[in-house]
């Protein structure tokens, strides 16, 4: 049932990821010189708004689903098969208004599947389960960018078919994912109780809940700023030119997301073996600042590749063991709305870090390692900066790991099978 859960997640994700890096820059290049630029930038911040407004909203109107099928498995299906169309239009569009609007609709419908799924998952696991669930769950989020970039890369000229290859497969994994159960929390107390105990539980939910979405909210800001501009960093300091720098940027890339995996799933597993919540959260926080400055100062490939692949083990630690926290703290009746919302603190770091990191490079003089215009120690030490203050989220999250934090979850879930 996990594995299933996180394949959900793997190709949802996926399926966004060719229309990004291959379907829309082409489509937009027809266009004259000064507007393609323009044009890519709008479709891809409005799409980025929808994925804001989308998860926090299907995930709240997954919360309140009742029907043949369940809460969350309508809006899983649903989502994959609209997601499909909207692509469907997008890649036979030549209209910049349609393939905005497609890909709007396609960031609205994949992530109704990914709020309901990671609502299921939150629905589904028993208290032991959750670190590694989620740790497979972050995993899979950055697995499923791979084949649609290796083959963009591989079919650069059938970009459109490839483009297909996920939504596809999102279909058939959704489909097998329709026979997982859904279960339903107890209520045998009496209504009255019932509706002083759901009170309780949703202050103490919102302020655990508020503490595990902080430190989401700095980790996630502290690697975007850590991973931004690698290109025009290993150009001004290493090669010299854009042609011998990508493969070195393109490695770089890999290394943190193999760090991303390798950390998601050690820390999952590690948190539902053994614990440790807080100690996690606090190694990763001072392994992304370490990582981070050691980016600052590389001045050679090896030395950026292995910052590349500390900051990555280190973020993916937190998130697999933040979302672990995150499912055991938040109300069962309203999991789909909070883990929503957790979604947002990983998203609005994405969207506005470009423009900071394009801010901090111009501080100072420049850069004072290479003599280049960017100022890139400026730029990566703010990220360590960052990272340790993620740290300063520890004595909140501390009370959310508390075993009488469990409370706050319904537990146990008695299973009504539909």
């Amino acid at each position: 049932m996990i594995l299933l859960l996180a394949a959900v997640n793997l190709v949802a994700l996926g399926s966004l990821t060719a229309p990004v890096v291959a379907v829309m820059p082409l489509k937009f290049a027809a266009l004259p010189e000064g507007q393609r630029a323009g044009a890519l930038a709008t479709a891809l911040a409005l799409g980025s708004a929808a994925a804001l407004v989308g998860s926090p909203l299907f995930g709240a109107l997954s919360d309140r689903t009742r029907g043949p099928l369940g809460r969350r498995r309508p809006w899983m299906l649903g989502g994959v098969l609209a997601g499909f169309a909207f692509l469907a239009m997008l890649s036979t569009s030549d209209s910049v208004a349609v393939i905005t609007g497609s890909w709007v609709g396609a960031q609205l419908a994949f992530n109704a599947t990914m709020a309901a799924s990671t609502a299921l998952l939150a629905d589904s696991v028993t208290e032991r389960q959750r670190g590694s669930a989620s740790g497979l769950f972050t995993a899979a989020a950055f697995v499923g960018t791979l084949p649609p970039l290796a083959l963009s890369a591989l079919l650069p000229r059938d970009v459109d078919a490839v483009s297909f290859v996920m939504p596809v497969l999102s279909i058939v994994v959704v489909g097998a994912a329709m026979t997982i159960p859904e279960r339903m929390p107890a209520q045998t107390a009496p209504a009255q109780t019932r509706a002083r105990r759901r009170e309780r539980d949703r202050l103490a939910g919102s302020r655990a809940f508020a503490a595990v979405w902080l430190q989401r909210f700095t980790m996630q800001a502290a690697f975007s700023l850590a991973a931004a501009f690698t290109l025009y960093l290993v150009i001004d300091r290493m090669t010299g030119d854009a042609v011998t720098a990508t493969p070195v940027a393109m490695v770089a890339t890999l290394c943190g997301g193999a760090g991303i995996v390798a950390g998601a799933i050690i820390g999952g597993t590690w948190v539902s073996r053994r614990g440790g919540h807080v100690a996690l959260f606090a190694a990763a926080g001072v392994g992304l600042a370490a990582a981070a400055t050691l980016r600052a100062f590389a001045g050679a490939p090896v030395a950026l590749w292995v910052a590349a692949a500390a900051g990555g083990l280190a973020v993916g630690t937190s998130l697999a063991v933040n979302l672990a926290l995150a499912m055991r703290v938040v109300p069962s009746r309203r999991a789909g709305a909070y883990l929503g919302l957790l979604n947002v603190a990983e998203t609005i770091p994405q969207v506005m870090v470009p423009l900071a990191a394009a801010a901090l490079l111009r501080v100072g003089a420049g850069d004072p390692i290479s003599g280049a215009a960017d100022n890139y120690v400026a730029l990566y030490a703010t990220a360590a900066v960052l990272a340790l203050v993620s740290l300063l989220t520890l004595p909140l999250v501390r009370r959310a790991s508390a075993p009488d934090a469990v409370g706050v979850v319904a537990q146990p879930a008695v299973s009504t099978r539909v």
